[in-house]
């Protein structure tokens, strides 16, 4: 009889672990770009599930303006059980003002947002540009 509470205990902890996996988690980051106009960059890597890649949502506040993205995952071939895969977040910074930006995702922040040249990653057959 000893046993029985110890069995239940483990499949409790076992169930929560389980449900602690499947969380989405999101990650932020900000950034206040220059007194310049240009294009800013963010590096996002796919969430995954059991090792595939999964759908990334990002959310966009800039000043007034705030913009939602899906972005697709690679539903098949190397990319969509490989890391690192991803996308390039780009945005077009038109103005010369100083107004933080705020990005917030389900995926990975790899690198940025910066403003500057066009990252490595975009090199790489498992990673897309999204503008």
């Amino acid at each position: 009889m000893r046993r029985l509470p110890a069995l239940t205990l483990l499949l409790i902890l076992a169930a929560a672990t389980a449900f602690a996996g499947r969380r989405s988690v999101a990650t932020a980051a900000s950034f206040t770009p220059p007194a310049e106009p240009g294009v800013i960059y963010t590096v996002v890597d796919f969430p995954r599930d059991s090792g595939k890649a999964q759908a990334a949502i990002v959310n966009v506040s800039w000043g007034l303006a705030s913009r939602r993205v899906v972005v697709a995952a690679p539903y098949r071939g190397i990319c969509s059980q490989t890391t690192p895969s991803g996308f390039v977040l780009k945005l077009r910074h038109p103005r010369p003002d100083v107004v933080p930006l705020t990005i917030t995702t389900t995926g990975t922040i790899v690198r940025g947002p910066y403003q500057g040249d066009v990252p490595l990653e975009l090199l790489s057959p498992c990673y897309k540009l999204v503008s």
